[in-house]
């Protein structure tokens, strides 16, 4: 293969959207926290975007994900110095195996059909190519890739990253279903038993998630899937599943996205990550895992669980979850520039 300054070309300089668009560009600063945030529930609102930002994403855009990322950011000022738009290019320093950069955009609405959007996205395409070469080299031979997930129904935002270069890689159904409050968890396969999260080592349920996401169709990220879950991660609702050995064999990692709950006034547990160990898999655990915390959900007086499924994989996990009574709800599309 050939080195990641080659098969990416950053450009020599990558200038800020043009002031002719209308508002002044300069990189995000930490007093610029509250409009930021403010600025981004305006924009998830109009949009009615199916995951919400949380505060300490929005840390994030300033420091990168615990302080470690290499990161670029640019936000747009009106003539009053109101936030309107803010642009973020973050490179993934914790995945090593290969060169992966997210960009991310927020634009009021009433300043959108102006170019914005575009000018914005050139910016951050350019700025990821420069980022990428400078934390990994430039005769660095890792595979590469800049990345975003869009919402399916955000078609706008859809045909930007097309124009953009940007393909379709993956489609994630948002699955929920809805509890009664009387649910009971089924019995695990014989032999097995499933036990309280916090039963278990921590590091013992990585290795095996680490394990498990191997098979997983972008698996140089499942070191960084993991450590978003366990920020997010409600242990009365998780659970690990034990073979007859007293080894882990499944688990179900769910998590509290206190963001929706305010944006959508409903309380919900969301299953961050699940997985089962190859060995162990057509038994019956994934069943008992999702069972187990759809019950510790109902005895917390939570309305509703959901999950995301690569509805493209080869697992059939979506009929799976289906069976399990859960529906579709909306879905997002994984974009990607592949290099």
């Amino acid at each position: 293969m050939t080195g990641l300054a080659e098969r990416l070309a950053p450009p020599a300089s990558v200038p800020y959207p043009g002031a002719h668009l209308g508002l002044r560009w300069r990189p995000l600063i930490a007093s610029d926290g509250p409009a930021v945030a403010d600025l981004i529930r305006r924009v998830e609102a109009a949009d009615d975007a199916i995951h919400r930002t949380s505060a300490s994403e929005v840390a994030d855009m300033m420091e990168g994900h615990s302080g470690v990322d290499l990161l670029d950011t640019a936000i747009g000022l009106d003539a009053e110095g109101r936030v309107e738009a803010v642009a973020t290019v973050r490179v993934e320093t914790a995945v090593t195996e290969m060169a992966v950069a997210v960009v991310n955009a927020f634009i009021a609405p009433h300043w959108r059909g102006r170019g914005l959007g575009r000018a914005l996205l050139y910016w951050q395409d350019g700025r990821a190519r420069q980022l990428l070469v400078t934390q990994f080299g430039a005769d660095s031979e890792v595979p590469a890739a800049i990345t975003n997930i869009v919402d399916s129904h955000m078609t706008d935002r859809r045909r930007l990253y097309i124009a953009g270069g940007f393909h379709a890689q993956r489609n994630f159904a948002v699955m929920y279903r809805e509890i009664e409050g009387s649910e009971t968890a089924p019995p695990a396969r014989a032999g097995y038993t499933v036990v309280p999260w916090h039963e278990v080592p921590v590091e013992r349920v990585r290795a095996l998630h680490m394990e498990v996401f191997q098979d997983h169709f972008w698996p140089e990220m499942r070191g960084v899937w993991w450590e978003e879950a366990i920020t997010e991660l409600d242990r009365r609702w998780s659970f690990v599943a034990l073979d007859p050995r007293g080894e882990p064999a499944g688990y179900a990692a769910v998590g509290r996205p206190a963001d929706r709950w305010l944006a959508e006034g409903r309380t919900e547990a969301y299953v961050e990550l699940i997985g089962v160990g190859r060995e162990h898999r057509g038994g019956g655990l994934t069943s008992a895992l999702i069972g187990s915390a759809v019950q510790a959900a109902a005895r917390s007086g939570v309305s509703r669980i959901g999950l995301d499924v690569d509805t493209t994989g080869a697992t059939h996990a979506h009929a799976i979850y289906e069976h399990l009574g859960f529906i579709d709800d909306r879905s997002q599309v994984y974009y990607s520039i592949e290099h």
